[in-house]
């Protein structure tokens, strides 16, 4: 294996036919690529220098095992190269369309779903402008069914009330788009009937077609519908055919908002969906590729992939096959801009991806000890980093050892709502610490993939020091900022910030371990301003829940929806802080009533700041309306209940006295009794990234220039 470094280099104007020196640079990764690979000898180390400036790519950049040692770095960390995926749209001219004056363009043969302007995602035009419609009928659904026994009766077919779908020119373009539960569906219409006033779609809802808690039929929009465009400015259509303009060729139609001038418009189609494939096998994974610095921007998807199973859940023997409209959770099979697979000590340093139609990163089958730090992911269809592969920790394809650290995710989820910040499906032993993730529409981070007490190899994942903020949005249902799922023993959730989690109608938590979480510790974090509870336990065993700050959760602070007979949590040395609503909340005289809570509480400070007499420790109550509507009453006072019980019984109910805590601020004054009753809780008001300096993993070291180069033309650049 030689020892020396191959080097080449790359800029904004070099040359397809250049040797890649200093003073005759190429204007490409894949022809970097080219070069490298022309030169290498087996295990020879390779550092393509980037120097910044903006670069069209148009094709995925695909690398195997005999690509490994391979690092993509920055000549500039100040002045980030950025790859872009799209083609400008030219040649702008006025056209009408359903009697609206809208600009028409040129389409490129490749083009995705999204639109961009002057940097910016548009909205393709949906019915109604606003809100949503609700349907008629669903099949044979009865929606006030029991919701678990037919949550999975899903369908094709609906009927909608008179007046709410037009005559749709296009309707093979159209989707209905359902959100409920925890997804949001996505249903072409395959064919629609208006005398009967029903419209079935290709593709099956996963979940029955009822608006979940609720109990009434689903709510839905139409996204892409033509005959809505020109109603408002802002908003595109892909004319295909060109048969809605009459111009007999594909063309991207737009209605400007007002001050847009057709002569400067600067719009932009990703026409690609992959930036970099990483991909090695079982047998021979790639090794040591880099990048540094680096941005990706525009990637999006021709057409809306289906979800097809199996999607790894009990149910999958059982479900009809063929395609759906959503997955069973987190947006999981949505692709992403940059993907690994059987990629071991991989790392990509700073720089980042947006303006995406899926995911950003992907961390896929047998992903080993690979490090995502610095980046950031924004303006993604879906969510920022999902990571996944084999169930079985002995299979070669499992997924473990890796770090995502001190990235910023922001503005998620514009396609698909209901994915994930950080995803990790199977996995052991990650870090995923001092990231910040917000403006989500679901839940931030989520970590394990197996239902109910089964053998879980979703193991010691360390889940540390993010601020994770401005979550739901009141558009879905079920999330927390942290979501955990299985047995998951040496699992620590810790130093965390979460904050401002609003759910539609049920589940807007801060933490949330759902079903069978066991064996983790949840200390020193501060949740605050949820829908629901900050701390919730679905069901699970011998969970620690110690030194963190609870405050002002909308339904209470802690609770368990499914108390079992084995204690499902401890709770010791927490501040607990509410306004008017009680430390431990439930549903009076059903299962999650806050008298049958399989919990062991003791030695906290509690305090209300509007306190019901007999409610401050316990009470169980009763939610009304949704979304922003969403609003919490007492039923039943259970403070006397829950003492004899022997909870709490050496817990203080005492004024915290804590800076502000109307504006948050919850640091112990002097004399507080917080530095007595719970001196290991330190509130944190930050939270996320940390300085470059301080990162300490071993791949976070950046790729230096060779200290005693050979001779070099100086660039012609």
């Amino acid at each position: 294996m030689s020892t020396d470094r191959i080097e080449v280099f790359v800029h904004p104007n070099g040359s397809r036919y250049a040797d890649g020196s200093q003073g005759y640079p190429v204007g490409s990764l894949l022809t970097a690529m080219a070069l490298i690979r022309s030169r290498r000898t087996p295990g020879q180390r390779a550092v393509a220098w980037v120097a910044g400036g903006r670069y069209s790519q148009h094709e995925t950049l695909a690398l195997g095992p005999a690509d490994s040692f391979t690092s993509f770095v920055a000549l500039d960390p100040q002045d980030p190269p950025v790859f872009d995926g799209s083609a400008a749209i030219t040649g702008w001219r006025p056209v009408t369309v359903n009697g609206h004056e809208v600009l028409a363009a040129p389409a490129p043969a490749h083009g995705g779903r999204a639109l961009y302007v002057e940097g910016e995602r548009r909205s393709r035009p949906r019915l109604p402008r606003t809100g949503r419609l609700r349907m008629d009928s669903a099949g044979n659904l009865d929606p006030a069914a029991h919701g678990v026994g037919t949550m999975f009766d899903g369908g094709d077919t609906f009927t909608f009330s008179e007046g709410d779908i037009p005559q749709l020119s296009e309707p093979e373009r159209v989707e209905v788009v359902v959100p409920h539960y925890w997804v949001q569906e996505r249903l072409p219409i395959g064919s629609i009937d208006h005398q009967t006033r029903t419209v079935v779609s290709p593709y099956r809802s996963l979940f029955a077609l009822r608006d979940d808690s609720a109990k009434t039929f689903a709510t839905y929009y139409l996204d892409n519908v033509v005959e809505a465009l020109g109603e408002a400015g802002g908003e595109w259509y892909l004319d295909a055919s060109g048969a809605v303009s009459g111009l007999g060729s594909a063309h991207v139609l737009y209605a400007p908002l007002p001050g847009e001038d057709p002569g400067s418009l600067r719009a932009h189609l990703p026409v690609i969906d992959v930036f970099v494939r990483i991909e090695g096998s079982a047998e021979n994974p790639v090794r040591e590729v880099r990048f540094e610095h680096i941005e990706f921007a525009y990637a999006d998807f021709r057409t809306a992939p289906a979800a097809v199973p199996p999607f790894g859940v009990r149910e999958d023997p059982l479900l009809p096959a063929g395609q759906y409209g959503s997955d069973i959770q987190a947006a999981s099979q949505i692709p992403a801009a940059i993907q690994l697979r059987y990629a071991h000590a991989c790392a990509i340093i700073g720089g980042g991806v947006s303006h995406v139609g899926g995911y950003g990163v992907e961390l896929g089958e047998g992903t080993r000890g690979a490090l995502l730090s610095g980046m950031e992911l924004t303006d993604l269809g879906a969510g920022g980093i999902r990571a996944g592969g084999s169930a079985e920790a002995a299979s070669p394809g499992f997924v473990s050892h890796n770090e995502i650290s001190d990235c910023t995710i922001r503005s998620g989820g514009r396609v698909y709502p209901g994915c994930v910040g950080i995803l990790v499906q199977h996995g052991a032993h990650h870090v995923i610490a001092h990231n910040e993730v917000a403006d989500m529409l679901y839940t931030a981070i989520s970590v394990g993939w197996v239902w109910d007490y089964h053998a879980s190899a979703s193991v010691a994942n360390i889940i540390e020091g993010n601020h994770l903020h401005h979550l739901g949005q009141g558009e879905l249902n079920d999330m927390g900022g942290i979501y955990l799922l299985g047995i998951a023993p040496g699992t620590v959730i810790r130093r965390n910030h979460i904050h401002d989690v609003k759910c539609r109608n049920y589940g807007g938590w801060g933490i949330y371990l759902d079903e069978a979480s066991s064996h983790v510790v949840v200390e020193q974090n501060t949740v605050h301003d949820t829908s629901s509870q900050c701390m919730h336990l679905h069901y699970g065993r011998e969970n620690i829940v110690r030194d963190n700050l609870f405050a002002f959760g909308g339904e209470g602070q802690i609770a368990v929806t499914r108390p079992e007979e084995q204690i499902g949590l401890t709770v010791m040395n927490n501040v607990i802080l509410g306004r008017d609503r009680p430390a431990f909340g439930g549903h009076h005289e059903r299962p999650d009533d806050v008298r049958a809570f399989n919990v062991r509480s003791d030695l906290n400070l509690i305090w209300d700041y509007a306190p019901t007499h007999g409610a401050v420790l316990a009470a169980n109550g009763r939610v009304e309306g949704s979304g922003h509507e969403r609003d919490w009453s007492l039923v039943h006072p259970a403070d006397e209940e829950w003492l004899a019980a022997g909870h709490d019984t050496h817990s203080v109910v005492t004024d915290p006295l804590v800076r502000d805590p109307e504006a948050r601020d919850f640091t112990p004054l002097p004399g507080s009794p917080v530095l007595e009753v719970a001196k290991n809780v330190t509130p944190i008001s930050d939270g996320g990234p940390r300085p470059a300096e301080e990162r300490r993993h071993p791949l976070g070291q950046p790729t230096l220039p060779d200290p005693t180069p050979p001779t070099r033309a100086r660039s012609v650049f």
